[in-house]
Order: structure tokens, then sequence, then C-alpha cells
């Protein structure tokens, strides 16, 4: 008779021993837990329980899966040979895999990949594989990784004298097969990338930089909390090379010292301060695209109408509109950056001179100081119709410009009837292809100036108090992304939840100060990175002491779920999501204090760690999952949320999600996707008009999802999957936000484009409204 858990719990004082895994995190002491665990490797109840009880006999606080592993290996060692060989193939022996993951070691995984990478028969792939299984198990190692598995397998290759299969199963900084496929069938983990040679490029060597970064520069503990999902640390191809994420530059500095796009001026022309607005454009893309090669994420200028404003005095409007347009095709067609993509680009429009910059020194042709800015009222109006307009316009085929993230500022200053024909343009320029943004500058929290980029990074002056400094010549320097809905699953009651935040905060803070040290040594050590470094003035031209190192999150609705039943859409499990949101901005703020630097929290885009998350927790909690999308396309609900699919009204999600935005100050953003019809412009500007006087949203976008028949060049509402003018069914794609920006799907027919699976899910659930 299985002896009761509680009882046993209490006997030897479980309740007070908690157990220290892999990757750090802690957590209650189980003895049901464990009972269930041997379970499920088909040990039976009885033998399960005996385990149990010897194992909770030798318990103690602080106790690693690691020697709790041993305990039980050895217990089954005694009592069934084929069961311990069976567990310490499962739970003993680990991988860290190419895919980012910590999977049991599984020998038959060695003979299917052999049949399939060298056309080989499954007797003689048998036959290695148990060679190979033979060596490992003398090694007794801790973990391994499929290099190292691989490598192993090339052996006994050889010694088989196999050649010919060695040759197809090798290693070139990954499998031979993979690369075969990236050539053959692209990737889909970044929509702004398109299948060609620089992308495949990159991916190769993306996939030796991120195992580097994990098996060099990362202790094992943050790698495994990496693989096992429990956190997403981004961007890990760019760890050790470029390891800062964002940049918002100061066009004002290029302006006064010219530009040197390779921070030196030894391997490129070096231009003088620009004398005309043609030469500033030019400038203005390729500041953008230069800094993008220091970069692992993207690049925006904000008040970037005013401080070129001085450069369109006396111009006419034709000439204005010209210019404009020269830089946003080019910032469209500069096909270089990372891996052959176009720069990931923002840019932050004024609809008139912000109070804080009217008496703030004007620089214009040649560098010179040309009175202040307040005197170029006119020009930074003219630009930025000129640039409205460029966007609505569209390109020659009438697609739209999906480049630069284009920012429009609300400011008291232009929230009145003289500027209501400005900003009803914007809300043409939304209604048609739903690209533009907005910032709400009413909201106490905001300040005098905030920038955001189209990914949601935020700065505000609430850093040092000088809007300047806390905005401009600095950025995001990495973010760290929680797997929330991992909590809801392991905490027993709410202490528990920030129990286990605080196990995955500290995890996050020690990848971000590792990264932050690594930054420091490729700006002034390795000198990786001149375009940062090189001086404008007396002064770095970055400013990494004022870059923000943040908490990112991903599915708490479905953390919700799990404790409580309910999601945001609740009242009362509302409360518990705010409760947890600002558990996180405290920690954020302590940090602060304690270690001087700018931590923050932040809505992470998450753009494939959603998918990934869910994917690896449908595996890892079958019987508790709760997600978005079935086994082939799963996705958790994006950082707080509202779910996509919700039945809620517009203005009851902009009420939740509202109260999130002034605890999210690393970065936050609001989705309105609008309906298959042609959204009302007039209807879009009462609904500003609340959101800006009425709530605590700070960014936000309508969203429209479009599509464009490749045929005859005609661009449609909705999600065609024919078109409406000449009935091509082929050649239809569709445009819609993925994240942060809008970008192609793919086509109607085949949706072979840039979205993972998990955000084409997304797309097809999102419940549109009317406007």
């Amino acid at each position: 008779m299985m002896k009761d858990p509680e009882t046993i719990q209490e006997a030897y004082n479980l309740n007070d021993i908690y157990v220290i895994k892999n990757d750090g995190i802690k957590e209650k002491f189980s003895y049901e837990k464990l009972i269930r665990s041997c379970i499920m490797i088909n040990i039976p109840l009885g033998l399960s329980e005996k385990i149990a009880y010897k194992v909770s006999k030798e318990a103690h606080d602080n106790i690693t899966t690691k020697e709790i592993k041993t305990i039980i290996y050895e217990i089954l060692k005694k009592e069934n040979v084929n069961l311990a060989d069976k567990y310490y193939n499962t739970n003993t022996l680990r991988v860290r895999t190419g895919r980012d993951t910590i999977e049991p070691f599984d020998k038959t995984k060695i003979a299917n990949t052999l049949i399939q990478e060298t056309q080989t028969t499954p007797k003689l792939a048998n036959k290695i594989a148990n060679e190979v299984y033979k060596e490992l198990k003398k090694l007794e190692l801790d973990y391994l990784t499929a290099p190292i598995i691989r490598e192993m397998v090339n052996t006994k290759l050889t010694e088989n004298g196999l050649e010919s299969l060695r040759r197809k199963y090798t290693r070139l900084g990954m499998p031979v097969y993979n690369i075969t496929n990236l050539i053959e069938s692209g990737n889909k983990d970044n929509a702004n990338m398109m299948h060609n040679p620089e992308t495949i490029h990159k991916y190769v060597a993306d996939e030796s930089l991120k195992q580097y970064a994990l098996l060099n520069i990362l202790p094992h503990n943050l790698a495994d909390a990496h693989m096992n999902g429990s956190v997403h640390i981004h961007d890990l191809e760019f760890f050790a090379g470029r390891p800062l994420n964002c940049l918002q530059h100061d066009l004002r500095q290029f302006i006064k010292y010219g530009l040197k796009v390779d921070g030196t001026g030894d391997h490129t022309s070096v231009a003088g301060a620009p004398n005309h607005i043609e030469t500033l454009m030019n400038h203005s893309g390729e500041i953008m695209l230069a800094a993008q090669q220091n970069m692992s994420g993207g690049q925006a200028m904000s008040l970037w109408n005013v401080f070129v404003a001085p450069f369109a005095v006396g111009l006419p409007y034709e000439k204005i509109q010209q210019a404009v347009e020269m830089f946003i095709f080019n910032l469209n067609m500069a096909y270089a950056a990372r891996g052959g993509q176009v720069p990931f680009t923002s840019v932050g429009l004024e609809f008139t001179v912000p109070d804080f910059l009217k008496n703030e020194p004007a620089y214009g042709p040649g560098g010179k100081q040309v009175g202040v800015y307040g005197d170029y009222e006119k020009e930074v109006r003219l630009i930025q119709r000129a640039f409205t307009e460029a966007l609505i316009k569209g390109d020659s085929e009438g697609k739209p410009h999906l480049f630069p993230n284009t920012i429009y500022y609300l400011r008291k200053e232009c929230l009145t009837p003289e500027f209501t024909e400005d900003i009803e343009r914007v809300h043409f320029l939304s209604a048609k292809f739903g690209t533009a943004y907005f910032i709400n500058m009413l909201p106490k929290y905001m300040g005098n100036h905030t920038n955001y980029m189209g990914c949601r990074t935020r700065f505000s002056d609430d850093w040092t108090g000088d809007w300047d400094t806390d905005t401009l010549r600095t950025g995001n320097l990495a973010y760290v992304t929680m797997n929330l809905p991992r909590i809801g699953y392991n905490a027993r009651d709410e202490n528990e939840i920030f129990d286990y935040l605080d196990d995955y905060m500290g995890i996050v803070e020690d990848v971000l100060m590792i990264r932050r040290e690594r930054a420091l040594k490729c700006l002034n050590d390795y000198k990786l990175l001149p375009f940062l470094t090189q001086k404008v003035g007396d002064d770095p031209y970055y400013r990494i002491e004022n870059s923000t190192l943040s908490f990112g999150f991903v599915g708490l609705n479905e953390m919700l779920l799990a404790q409580t039943g309910a999601g945001l859409e609740n009242p009362d499990s509302n409360k518990l999501g705010l409760k947890v949101i600002q558990y996180i901005n405290d920690r954020a703020s302590q940090l602060k204090s304690d270690t001087g630097l700018r931590w923050s929290v932040i809505q992470t885009p998450a753009e494939s760690t959603a998918y990934r998350f869910a994917t690896m927790d449908r595996e890892k909690y079958p019987d508790q999952i709760i997600c978005n999308g079935d086994s082939s396309a799963s996705y958790y609900t994006n950082s707080s949320h509202v779910p996509v699919d919700t039945g809620m009204s517009l203005p009851e999600k902009i009420k939740i999600e509202s109260e999130y935005h002034p605890l999210t100050r690393g970065g936050h953003i609001f989705h309105a996707f609008m309906g298959e019809s042609y959204s009302n412009p007039d209807s879009l500007m009462s609904l500003t008009d609340k959101i800006t006087h009425k709530t605590d949203i700070g960014f936000w976008a309508y969203s429209s999802a479009l599509s464009f028949c490749v045929n005859c060049k005609t661009l449609m509402k909705g999600l065609q999957s024919k078109c409406t003018h000449c009935g091509e069914t082929q050649e239809v794609e569709w445009y819609d936000r993925i994240t942060g920006y809008v970008q192609q799907v793919g086509h109607a027919k085949n949706a072979s484009g840039g979205w993972n699976a998990g955000k084409k899910q997304e797309l097809l659930d999102r419940n549109r409204w009317q406007k």
C-alpha cells in the first residue's frame, strides 16, 4: 500500500527542503512528484514508492537534482539492471542539442540521423549507435553536446572503415545535412530576412557563435536555463562579438562632425559636415546602416525632422518631398544588413518643435549653429508632412514602405485645432497601411522626452533627468526573457510564484552582467565596435553607462490561467498579474540602487520566443500545458497582452493593457488589430483622442492585415486568398505587423514567408476590430 505523501513529507521535514535544479532554480522537494517521475519511465508503483522513500530519508536542504538522480540510479542498479540502464539514459545522460534544448540521451536518434543523413542501412546504423552508447557510459559526463556525440559517431565510422559515410555525417560548424537544408529551404526565425546567400552565410556563422557563447562564455547553469526553456537569452549569436542590442542616434553629432561609417576613416571615405539636405538624407541612412554592423538589434532616430529642419529653410516643398523620399527608399533598399536584410530602423517625427527643444542650439549646413530649434517650426511641419505623404504613396507598385518604423509624437503642444489636418493625415496613413506608430506624451511617467523603437524598447528622461543624456546615443544593452507560464505550472501557491520569480530574475541578472562585461571588452579591449567608440567632440559616441539591462517576460496570461483558472480578462486574476509585474519592477528599481546601472522591465517582442517556450513546454508539461494553437504551431500570449483572440471590446482591452505600461518602462506596445474592411480615419482619430487623454498607454499602433497581388499590383485589406481585381490565387502576398513591425507573412497559398509557425497561427487567431 502506498504511503501517504503528506505523512512522508512531514515525517522527514521535507516541506522545508528545496531542490536545486541544473539551471540553479530552486523548487520544493516533492515525495509525490518523485513517485510520478519514476512511474513515467515504467518503474512499477511498489518500486517507485520504495525509491521515493529512500530518497526522502537522504534528502537535505539544497540537495541537487544530480544528487537525487545518483541515489535513484544506485537503488535501481541493485533492484533491476535494465531499469537502471533506462533511467540512466532518460534522466542522467543529458544532451545539449543544436536546437538550444536539453534532451535525454536516446541512442535511436543516432541511428535515425545516420540513416537520414548518410542513407546507410538500419542494421549498420544501430550497430554504430550501440558502440557509441557503450563509450558514452564509460565517460560519466555531467552533460553531452550534440557535437561531442557526432564526433564520437564519426570516430566509430572511421574505425569501421566507413569513410564515405563519415564525410556525409561530419560537422562543418553545423552538420552538412543542416547546411544543405538551409540552402534548400531557409530559416523562419526572423521575418525580416529572406532566403538568399547572405542569410545562409549568417545562419551558418550564427550556429558556431551560439555554441561559443553557450560553451565558452556562459556558466553551465545559465546555459542550461536557456536551453531548457526557463529563460531565453536573445541574440546568442551576437553575445561574443557584438553584445549590444539597439541604439538611439543623435543626428546632431553627425551634422556637426561629419560621418565616418567605419568609425575611424581608415577603411572608407570620410564625409565632412553636410551642406545640403540631400547629403543629410544620405548620411541619415548611412549612419543607421553603418551602426547596424556594430549592433545586434535596431537603430532609431527620434526628433528627426526637428534636427533636419535647418536644412530645409527656403526650399520649395517639392524639393523637401524629393529629399525625404530618397531617405525612405534608401532605408528600404539598403539590403545589406546582417545576413542580407533591410536594417531594422525607426524614425520619430514631431508635429511641432517640443517646448523643451525650442531654446536649444540648432545646427545647420556646415555644422554651424544657426539659431535655436524654435526658429524652425515651419520646416519641422513641412518635413513631417512630406514624410507622411511619401508613406501614404507607398512604393512604385503601391505596396507600403515597411521601414523605417515611423513613430509620431502626440504632445500637448500639438493636440490643438492648429494641427488637426497634420494629425488627420497620419490617421489616413494608419487606415490605409497600418504602419504608423503613436507615442502618447501626456501620461506623467513619460517625462519631457521619451523615445521608442518599432521593436518597443523605450527610453525616457527619468535616469539622470537630462533628456539628451537619457535618451540619445544609448540603447538597450540586452534583455533576457522569463518563461512565466512555466512558473505557473510549478508554483503551488501565490507565495511560490514569487519564490520562483526570485530565481528566474537571479538568472537574468547574472546573464546580463556577463553580457555587459562582454560589451565593455568588445568596446574597449578588443576594439571590435569602432563606430560606437568614435569620438564626437571629446567623448565616445555610444554612452554605455546609460544603456538599459532589461527583464523580459512572456505569457503572463497563461501563468495566471495555470494558477487561478482565469487570465488577464478576469479582474481578480489581473490583480495578481499586476502584482507579478510590479514585483519584477521593484527588483529592477532595487538593482538600480545596488549597482548604479540602468535596469528596466520590458514587454518582450517575442517574435520567436513565445513559440519556442510553448513548443518546449508542450513536451515538458503535456498534462499542464496552457497555450494557444496546436502541437504543430503553439505559442504563448505576448508579455502582458490580452490574448489576441479575446472577445473583449477594444476599450476593455485598452483599459487592461494600459495598466502595465507604467510598469514596463523598458518598452511596451499596445496593438489594435483592425478589421478586414478599410478603417475610417475619423474613427481612428476619435480613438486616438481617447487613448491620449484617458489612458496610460504610451505606445501603440493600429495594425492592419493586407494582401497584395503580385500579378496586377492590387493592394487589398484583410488576408485574401484571391485577388479581388484579377482573380489571381497563386501570387497573393500577405502583410501584417508580426510583433513591432509590419512584414510579409508569405504567399496566401503556401505561406512561404519569414513568419514562424507560432506567429502564423497567432495571425489567424487575431480578433480584429472594425473602425
